[in-house]
């Protein structure tokens, strides 16, 4: 029998090969746990994770796992995931991360069910706190480190942050947003398309409030993707805004939307593609909010 080529990408071949160390058949919440313990406790660093409805959770790691699926590595039933047909999948994995994962397996290779659940949530409490089942865990530890975690997330306050997503995965961005109380995303990216996974429009819109977070897109608030082309230098980008910053007086209805989206949910994050605000036009916007209605600003 043929064998499918392998995955792509890397991490998609670790997947394959954790399935394989648990004997190639999980349910999908453990599978979530011992792929979250393995970058905890093991020191591998595929995928990042979020506080979801049942603990730790990687949405990289499920896309990948439907990909996967699509090109016949594995097979899924309702709650379940299993490998196709016995594939063997440690292929490829490099000889130092086949013995690392094999050492991780012999500790917490048969972790499973409530008992896998309880030691992530009593060990890493941050990742409960959108659980929905923290509570039927029966265990005053889990809940009083719930507890704790939750007051540590900063939610007091009217505050305009801003935030892009350069350099960041899609949980590593949600996790700035949750920690620090944010309540609605706002979009100013004309165009919000992304190849990067879950920086589209559709995705979070889709995702975000899954996990509290409201989306909102203002195109008006955005630059146009001509204008940007062929910026070199600070001079470039200072020229650019600068133009930008001109047009926001016409802008009103946009500046107003986001003027009632701040005092309705107190704390939003403008969002774009550049890591720097300095090189990114929401600094423009948020430096206009400050000015004329003495709102509080936040650069994340």
């Amino acid at each position: 029998m043929m064998h499918p080529p392998l995955p792509k990408f890397y991490r998609q071949r670790f997947l394959l090969a954790l399935l394989r160390q648990t004997g190639g058949d999980l349910s999908k919440m453990d599978f979530q746990k011992l792929l979250f313990l393995a970058h905890q406790e093991a020191g591998f660093a595929y995928y990042d994770f979020v506080p979801y409805h049942y603990g730790c959770y990687s949405f990289q790691a499920a896309s990948d796992l439907e990909v996967l699926k699509s090109i016949g590595w594995i097979e899924t039933e309702d709650k379940n995931i299993s490998l196709a047909n016995g594939i063997p999948t440690d292929a490829g994995l490099r000889s130092h991360e086949r013995n690392a994962l094999s050492r991780f397996m012999a500790v917490y290779g048969r972790y499973r069910g409530r008992y896998l659940i309880h030691y992530v949530y009593r060990r890493y409490p941050y990742y409960a706190i959108h659980s929905k089942i923290a509570e039927d865990m029966g265990s005053p530890e889990i809940m009083e480190g719930v507890r704790e975690e939750r007051k540590k997330i900063r939610n007091e306050g009217t505050i305009l942050f801003t935030l892009g997503y350069e350099g960041m995965n899609f949980e590593q961005y949600v996790n700035r947003l949750l920690k620090n109380g944010v309540r609605v995303l706002c979009d100013v990216r004309k165009n919000p398309i992304s190849r990067k996974y879950g920086f589209s429009k559709g995705a979070l819109s889709r995702l975000l409030p899954k996990l509290g977070v409201e989306y909102a897109h203002i195109p008006e608030l955005g630059i146009v993707s001509e204008k940007r082309k062929d910026l070199k230098g600070p001079s470039d980008y200072a020229r650019l805004f600068d133009e930008y910053r001109k047009t926001l007086p016409q802008k009103e209805f946009s500046l107003e939307k986001l003027r009632e989206l701040l005092i309705s949910a107190d704390r939003i994050a403008l969002t774009c593609f550049e890591k720097d605000p300095s090189f990114c036009h929401r600094r423009c916007v948020s430096d206009y909010m400050e000015t004329h209605h003495d709102i509080k600003t936040v650069h994340l």
